[in-house]
C-alpha cells in the first residue's frame, strides 16, 4: 500500500493498488485448484492439509527476501536512471503527497490518531471484509451442505474467485479513469454481496440446489469493496508517518475483519441455514455503506472549505510538495473520494 502511494499519483493508484490486490481473487483460483490437487496425495509422511502451509509458507519467505531489495521510494529506485527518478519524484509534486521519508513524526502521529478520516476507513475496511473471514474461509464447509462432496466444494470457488479478480481490476481501471467516483463505485460493489448473503440464507437448501451456489459466487464482489478501500485510504493521507499508519490502521482492521467472520458461522443452526451469519454480514456491509457515505461528505466539504481559501501560489505549492506535510497541514493537498 505505501509503496504504490509512494511511486503513484492519486489518479494512478486505484488502478495500481487493484493490480496486486486482485491476487485475492486470482489465488482463490489457483489456491483452490491446488488445494483440489493435494486432497488427492494419498501417500507421503505427511497429511494432505500439511502440503499446503509448506506451499504457502515457503511462497511467504521467499516475497519477504524481495522485500529487501525493493526500493522504498522512486528516489532510491535502483531500476531507474537518475533522470527517471527525478521524472518519477517530479510527477508526485502536483499530487502534493510527498516522496517517502523515513523520519518518525510524533505530531504526524498525534494527527492520525484524531482524524476521523482514518477511522471510517478502519470501520470500512472490518464492516467489508467479515465476507473473507466467514464465506470465503468456511465457503468449501458451507457449500457442502447443499449436497456437494468436500472436493467439489473447493471448487466452487473458482467462480468466486474469477468474480472477485474481475472486479477489483474493473473497479481499480474506472477509478483511475474516472475522477471522484471510487466512494460510489464501494457502495455499489457492496449491494451484490449483500444480495448475495440474503440468497444464501432465504433460498431453498435442497440437494445440489443452484441458488445459494449462485450467492455464494456473488459475494465474490466484496473484493472491489476491498480493493477500493485500500485505495481511498491510502490516496487521502500524506506525510509519512500518517502514511504508515493509515496502512498499519487498514491492515489490523482487516485482521479484525478475519476474526469476527468465523464468530458468525454457529455450527448448532446449520438447520436454519446459518441465520446469524448471513445476518451479521448483510449488517456489516450496512455500515459499510454509512461509513462511506459519511467520508464522502467529510472529504468534499474538506474540499470546497480549500477551494474557496483561492490559493494559487504555484511556486509555494511547489514548495510544500516535498516537505513531508500531513494532508492537514497542506492546504494545496485534495481529497479523492
Amino acid at each position: 500500500m505505501c509503496i504504490v502511494s509512494g511511486y503513484y499519483t492519486q489518479a494512478e493508484q486505484s488502478l495500481r493498488q487493484s493490480w496486486w490486490f486482485s491476487s485475492t481473487g486470482l489465488f482463490t483460483i489457483i489456491g483452490g485448484a491446488m488445494n483440489y490437487g493435494f486432497a488427492q496425495i494419498t501417500g507421503g509422511g505427511l497429511k494432505r492439509w500439511q502440503y499446503i502451509y509448506l506451499l504457502a509458507g515457503s511462497l511467504t519467505f521467499l516475497f519477504g527476501l524481495f522485500c529487501f531489495i525493493m526500493p522504498n521510494s522512486p528516489v532510491s529506485a535502483w531500476f531507474l536512471t537518475s533522470e527517471e527518478r527525478f521524472a518519477a519524484v517530479e510527477r508526485l509534486r502536483h499530487g502534493q503527497t510527498g516522496v517517502r521519508c523515513t523520519k518518525f513524526k510524533s505530531s504526524q502521529l498525534k494527527e492520525a490518531i484524531l482524524d476521523v478520516k482514518i477511522w471510517l476507513v478502519a470501520l470500512m475496511m472490518a464492516s467489508a471484509y467479515t465476507v473473507n473471514g466467514a464465506v470465503s474461509g468456511f465457503g468449501p464447509l458451507i457449500v457442502s451442505t447443499f449436497g456437494w462432496s468436500t472436493l467439489h466444494s473447493i471448487l466452487f470457488q473458482f467462480p468466486l474467485g474469477g468474480l472477485c479478480f474481475i472486479v477489483i481490476l474493473l473497479t481499480g481501471w474506472l477509478g483511475s479513469k474516472f475522477t471522484n467516483i471510487r466512494i460510489f463505485m464501494l457502495i455499489f460493489t457492496c449491494l451484490p454481496v449483500i444480495a448475495g448473503c440474503a440468497i444464501i440464507w432465504k433460498s431453498e437448501w435442497s440437494y445440489r440446489a443452484a441458488a445459494p451456489v449462485v450467492g455464494y459466487s456473488i459475494t465474490g464482489f466484496f473484493g472491489g469493496t476491498v480493493s477500493l478501500i485500500i485505495t481511498i485510504g491510502m490516496s487521502n493521507v500524506a506525510g509519512h508517518t500518517k502514511k504508515s499508519f493509515m496502512a498499519a490502521t487498514i491492515f489490523v482492521a482487516y485482521c479484525v475483519g478475519n476474526i469476527v467472520g468465523p464468530q458468525l458461522v454457529w455450527s448448532q443452526t446449520k438447520k436454519d441455514h446459518y441465520p446469524a451469519l448471513w445476518l451479521g454480514l448483510i449488517i456489516c456491509y450496512i455500515i459499510c455503506i454509512c461509513a462511506s457515505t459519511t467520508l464522502y461528505f467529510v472529504l468534499r466539504n474538506e474540499n470546497k472549505r480549500r477551494d474557496a481559501l483561492g490559493l494559487g501560489d504555484e511556486s509555494e505549492r511547489a514548495k510544500l510538495a516535498f516537505q513531508d506535510l500531513t494532508d492537514k497541514e497542506n492546504p494545496y493537498f485534495r481529497y479523492v473520494y
